[in-house]
């Protein structure tokens, strides 16, 4: 299957796995992590994992929660007293005083109110740009970012809705602030070493770029090319120098194999490679719905419901609470599977229920708009297929 999607141009090249109970009982690596040099891709390859990025800030913040640096229900203020007073954007174009605080809570459960430049439209989606600069590799200083994000008006009152956007990217510097060190580094010191990540990072040591697989994507002919840009801009092998910012909603670079070592966490009642992270009953609050009825149906992502029926959203990440053999988006499995996918074809579903895990990585950066037109849906095929497959075979 994979090899037919490589051969009609969907995809550039593909690595997935299957681990069962304490093993990986199927790995595939197939096709090219480069389209000009037909370097074959392989199980080392080292992708930008864009949005499965967040579950890994979200476990963080439960790090934390239970080192009591904070409560989730603490007010963001404590920090970031720029958040004091803020404005919300009505539908009808006028504003309104928040009715209460931003809370991390809401941030781990994308209810703040924030969002993304790509979700708007008019003078909200240029604010955006304009204050925070790249989703990922922002030039801005983090000063800057958090001035600039306390500037802006919210698309919902906190606690309201469920709204995806910049909630992750502000927990992450909250954590960096807190811990007086960058996000890297937090990350290092708790989750990457102790789990034995070597190859997970917001920069790619120079000795290792040249695992890491092209930006591979669709031109305007919607032909599968490796690109000089891609959406959210500086999503590069080389993260330029001197830039401050690190994205906790999307910023990493990560293998299948360390990715394994994370999501075993889900499985394994926050337990992996012999590691005790979390408690298990932190794992198991971060892995249960934290949405309302009213907040499941009024879910968006790109314009779609999202947890209407299927899934919820628990402290970083999608739950699965009613199983289903029709989609595989945002992840799947049985009732408490969990996973988050990445924008550039990253997908990865854990099931306590059968002790799974399932990952599947590419590069496959099509930008919204061709998304309209038809272009790049190889990707969420080729993931329903092995998501299918994976369901079948455990």
């Amino acid at each position: 299957m994979f090899e037919e999607y490589i051969e009609n141009k969907k995809l550039g090249g593909v690595n997935c796995l299957i681990w069962k109970d304490g093993q990986v009982v199927y790995r595939e690596s197939v096709g090219y992590k480069d389209l000009e040099t037909h370097e074959a891709m392989s199980p080392d390859t080292i992708f930008r994992i864009a949005s499965m990025t967040k579950p890994i800030t979200s476990v963080l913040t439960m790090i934390l929660c239970e080192e009591k640096k904070f409560d989730l229900h603490d007010p963001i203020t404590n920090w970031f007293p720029q958040f004091t007073h803020m404005k919300v954007l009505r539908q009808s174009g006028e504003y309104e005083d928040a009715k209460r605080l931003i809370t991390i809570f809401d941030l781990l459960t994308h209810t703040a109110g924030f969002t993304y430049a790509d979700f708007q439209r008019g003078q909200l989606r240029d604010d955006y740009l304009k204050v925070l600069g790249a989703d990922i590799d922002s030039e801005v200083t983090n000063e800057q970012w958090i001035n600039g994000l306390a500037g802006l008006p919210l698309v919902s009152q906190p606690g309201e809705l469920f709204n995806y956007g910049k909630s992750t990217d502000l927990l992450g510097l909250l954590i960096a602030t807190i811990e007086g060190k960058p996000l890297g580094r937090v990350m290092e010191e708790k989750i990457f070493h102790p789990l034995g990540m070597t190859d997970t990072f917001f920069t790619v040591p120079t000795n290792k770029r040249s695992r890491c697989a092209a930006n591979m994507g669709f031109d305007h002919l919607g032909k599968l090319v490796n690109l000089e840009t891609v959406p959210s801009e500086m999503a590069l092998k080389e993260r330029p120098a001197n830039l401050e910012f690190e994205a906790g909603s999307g910023g990493l670079w990560s293998t299948i194999g360390d990715y394994l070592n994370f999501a075993r966490l889900f499985v394994e009642n926050g337990r992996s490679n012999g590691v005790q992270v979390l408690k298990p009953e932190t794992m198991a609050a971060t892995c249960t719905n934290q949405l309302t009825a009213l907040q499941r149906k009024h879910s968006r992502l790109m314009g779609s419901p999202i947890f209407q029926e299927h899934y919820g959203f628990g402290l970083g990440l999608a739950v699965v609470v009613k199983e289903t053999n029709y989609s595989s988006m945002p992840c799947a499995g049985s009732i408490g599977s969990v996973g988050w996918p990445g924008a550039y074809g990253g997908w990865w579903s854990a099931d306590p229920i059968k002790k799974t895990v399932s990952l599947f990585l590419t590069h496959s950066m099509t930008e919204l708009h061709q998304l309209s037109q038809g272009i790049g849906f190889g990707l969420y095929e080729a993931i329903d297929l092995f998501s299918a497959y994976s369901r079948e075979h455990t």
